[in-house]
């Protein structure tokens, strides 16, 4: 049996789940990944950029198969637009939304479609009304696009590798390139060289989701936070409140490996494996936390680790105080099925909720997508002045050609955050 003492988890990794029909098979090496220490980082100026040509790169694309990621080569994008900028990734990384994809259950319906929403690297191509940007700068992709039908700053959502879904399709940043429309306006410069490469490409989106998220439950200094989820996301939720003053942050799960790295960076470590993670909270705080956030989405489950949509909003009711907020990050979703997420549901467009219990607390709940766009110049700021390093959430590096694998070992809980380094 395993336990807490201290605040720290006492226990064996969990054993490795049965492999989907049709999942890539993990190879031994992903139960440990590849350290971000493994990478070089030290060169201070960025490498030669030859000059762009149109022509074909590899990409990671989802065909619409559950569990199964494939590596293709696909046209490279295009200048079509004189504000445009193609960026040549150095580093992308695989999301937990991603897993919603590889599982079938979040897509947009023309398949095939290169995947991934997360990228740092080298500008390498501009259009000619590109004014803030070179040829060889160093730059952040952000995940999401505010643009209009003719890809100039707009009002409509775009978002790299999920399709058509929430606007126009973008491309894939798991490629080798990947295009950004009005580049002026979304990229992100950074110093010259590969020095915090693993940290910055959290700016794209995982660490202002987090950082957001905490800011949405309506946090102050001082406050009790439970976030449930120690995956990627719900592991910088975690940091984010702790960075920003929390007094006690309780971090759910059910994966020992993720619990054992929340411990690591203060936050108490609850598992779901344990029982009602609402009721082990309360005999901590009797009156329950000032916040709670879900980190997690429709993928959770509940203390049988069986799938339960409903089981995290309803626990935050129980284990908020009165006048408390609840913040939903984790992605919500139902649709009919097609073919780029074939085992989706209508039905998951509502789920069972404790109205009684929030109106009588009283308790403020918001949620949504988020844009990094607001909060990620201070975050790199606190990046490049050495207070934050969101990097230690990346667990697994890899190249291209091992992104099926990666997915799998990603999946089945095998190793943590994972990047796909293209370069150098």
């Amino acid at each position: 049996m395993s336990s807490i003492t201290n605040g720290h988890w006492n226990g064996d990794l969990p054993e490795r789940k049965k492999t989907h029909i049709g999942e890539s098979p993990v190879p031994s090496i992903y139960r440990n990944g590849v350290t971000s220490a493994e990478i070089d980082t030290t060169a201070a100026k960025n490498p030669p950029v030859a000059p762009y040509q149109p022509g074909t790169m590899k990409a990671v694309v989802w065909e619409g198969k559950p569990y199964n990621m494939v590596v293709k080569d696909i046209p490279r994008p295009v200048i079509r637009n004189d504000r445009d900028v193609i960026v040549r990734v150095t580093t992308a990384a695989v999301c937990g939304s991603d897993l919603h994809t590889y599982h079938g259950i979040l897509g947009g319906p023309g398949v095939p479609y290169a995947m991934g929403h997360e990228a740092v690297g080298i500008v390498v191509a501009i259009g000619k009304d590109v004014k803030e940007f070179r040829i060889g700068d160093r730059v952040i992709v952000p995940d999401g696009l505010e643009i209009n039908e003719d890809t100039e700053p707009g009002t409509e959502l775009g978002i790299y590798g999920i399709g058509t879904y929430f606007g126009k399709y973008l491309g894939g940043c798991q490629s080798e390139y990947v295009k950004v429309p009005a580049g002026d306006e979304h990229l992100y410069k950074l110093p010259a060289g590969f020095a915090n490469e693993l940290d910055y490409i959290t700016i794209s989106d995982i660490f202002p989701t987090a950082w957001t998220g905490i800011t949405r439950s309506g946090f102050q200094p001082g406050d009790t936070v439970a976030i449930y989820g120690a995956g990627p996301v719900g592991l910088l939720g975690a940091y984010s409140a702790l960075l920003r003053g929390a007094n006690r942050v309780y971090s759910v799960d059910h994966v020992e490996s993720r619990l054992k790295k929340a411990a690591s960076i203060g936050a108490i470590p609850i598992n779901l494996r344990n029982g009602d993670p609402a009721e082990q909270i309360l005999k901590h705080e009797p009156q329950g936390v000032q916040r709670a956030c879900d980190m997690v989405g429709y993928e959770c489950v509940n203390t049988e680790l069986e799938p339960q949509r409903d089981f995290i909003i309803n626990s935050m009711l129980k284990v908020v105080a009165n006048h408390g907020g609840i913040e939903v990050t984790g992605a919500y979703w139902g649709a009919k099925p097609s073919p780029g997420e074939p085992l989706i549901s209508e039905k998951w467009k509502s789920i069972p909720f404790d109205v009684a219990t929030w109106w009588t607390k009283n308790v403020t709940i918001t949620g949504g997508l988020v844009e990094p766009q607001p909060v990620a110049p201070a975050l790199l700021q606190l990046i490049q002045s050495g207070r934050a390093t969101p990097s230690f959430v990346i667990e697994s590096v890899v190249s291209i050609d091992q992104a099926p694998e990666a997915y799998a070992a990603f999946s089945q809980h095998l190793t943590g955050k994972t990047v796909i380094r293209f370069f150098p």
